[in-house]
């Protein structure tokens, strides 16, 4: 199968928060991230099309990125603590290094 992807994805580890359509801040994970967009995990539900806005640091001694994007894609978890769980697909709209 090709390769869709436009860039290589980074693959890291770390907590990151997380705006959901303006709602109140939430705690995510982010799992890997390209100049494109990231992948993260979720504890609670959102949908496809949804705009989240979240900071996260990447490369340590050097302040967070800002990052605003679009939900492109779920994937829903199957935990085996019942706890729901969701891998999702954001594609940046915008990304900086000063708050957005």
């Amino acid at each position: 199968m090709k390769e869709r992807r436009k860039y290589t994805r980074l693959a890291t580890k770390g907590k990151t928060a997380l705006n959901k359509d303006g709602k109140d801040a939430e705690e995510g994970f982010l799992l890997d991230i390209s100049p494109g967009g990231m992948r993260i995990l979720l504890e609670s539900q959102t949908q496809i099309g949804s705009v989240i806005s979240g900071q996260f640091k990447i490369i340590p001694h050097i302040g967070p990125f800002y990052v605003k994007g679009e939900v492109t894609w779920i994937n829903p978890l199957n935990d085996p603590k019942n706890k729901s769980r969701f891998e999702v697909g954001v594609k940046f709209n915008k990304v900086s290094t000063i708050p957005i």
